[in-house]
């Protein structure tokens, strides 16, 4: 499903995602503003990061507000990575 290896920011991005996933439940929906100081990343880094978990179905996106949510498929994989240490 992934194919190619994480960049560093996708996977800061998935970390923090997880974080609130944990803290708030499988509905936990940040918005994209702010999120990029949560998750270490520069701001004009986080398109790139959010369009490449995207494009990977991993995580869904609302533009609306703008907001990112994980998927069932992201949630397996950063708790890979999470487990591995690989963050």
């Amino acid at each position: 499903m992934t194919g190619l290896p994480f960049s560093r920011n996708e996977r800061k991005l998935l970390l923090c995602l997880l974080r609130f996933y944990r803290e708030f439940g499988p509905g936990a929906t940040p918005a994209l503003k702010g999120l990029d100081e949560e998750a270490g990343i520069e701001r004009w880094e986080m398109p790139e990061a959010v369009s490449g978990l995207r494009a990977r179905g991993l995580i869904e996106y609302w533009e609306l507000q703008p907001a990112v949510r994980l998927t069932p498929g992201g949630l397996e994989i950063v708790l890979r990575f999470s487990e591995e240490g690989n963050a």
